[in-house]
């Protein structure tokens, strides 16, 4: 079982935070992705601690916490340095259904399934009943969409983004970390919703499910219950949701750690 630090250290590097740092919820949404993964129940070790989350992380060697005025803290590894735009708080701004993009961007060893019934995109593991398969992303149409992107750019601009995704060892993170040190990360997201999004709908096609408007978002609505739970869903623990309660005290974490307190 990994222990905190080495998924604390594990996540940074997942997130290109070698290199620029990222926002403290960013963090801790991809810590509890993987210390799921590795034995770790990160809100569980959060509860535990009279330390919050930022707290924690600031207590791992070679991890830098940099706190901000008003906004989530900054989390990097030692030399990375601040995003050259302000962070303001996260909008969620996917162009799809977060099961929905996942299962169509994630790289897993397990594919996804659609459940008609339910209108659910799940771990194929998790599939029950009728289910849609969903052909597994591959790392090499991932590197496609951004080497299709890098090519759409002005030629004076290519060169660092493709270093990024040619000489890596983590091409994907040092994809990210060169194009938002280009300031074109909004340029490429929306170019690859763009992409994502027609992915979808072929794939519809090609298996005779008919597309859910609820799939796509339109323009920004106010936080709905399931978007507010999506949000606090990492600062649970595995009991809290099997039962399905949000205690306030999960509440207060998260407002404690998008204070930088």
């Amino acid at each position: 079982m990994a222990d905190w630090d080495d998924v604390t250290i594990a996540a940074l590097k997942e997130l290109g935070a070698d290199s620029v740092m990222v926002p403290g919820a960013k963090l801790r949404q991809k810590m509890v992705q993987l210390g799921y993964h590795h034995g770790l129940d990160v809100a569980a070790h959060v509860n535990r601690s009279t330390l919050s989350f930022s707290q924690l992380a600031d207590e791992v060697v070679g991890v830098v916490v940099q706190h901000q005025s008003g906004s989530d803290v900054l989390v990097g590894l030692e030399g990375a340095e601040a995003p050259s735009k302000p962070l303001g708080p996260s909008h969620g701004g996917l162009p799809l259904r977060r099961d929905v993009y996942e299962a169509f961007t994630r790289l897993s060893a397990t594919p996804f399934a659609y459940l008609p019934e339910s209108d659910k995109f799940v771990m194929e593991g998790e599939a029950r009943g009728s289910a849609v398969s969903v052909h597994p992303v591959s790392l090499e149409t991932l590197l496609a969409d951004r080497r299709r992107f890098i090519h759409s750019l002005p030629t004076d601009r290519q060169r660092p983004l493709i270093e990024a995704v040619t000489s890596s060892t983590t091409p994907l993170s040092a994809f990210r970390t060169a194009v938002t040190a280009a300031g074109m990360f909004d340029l490429w997201a929306a170019a690859q919703s763009r992409t994502v999004v027609d992915r979808v709908r072929r794939w519809a096609e090609d298996n005779g499910v008919t597309p859910r408007d609820a799939w796509f978002r339109g323009e920004a609505r106010p936080i709905s219950p399931h978007q507010t739970l999506a949000r606090l869903a990492p600062y649970l623990t595995a009991d809290e949701i099997r039962n399905l309660s949000i205690p306030f005290r999960a509440v207060e974490a998260m407002l404690s750690d998008i204070g930088g307190q």
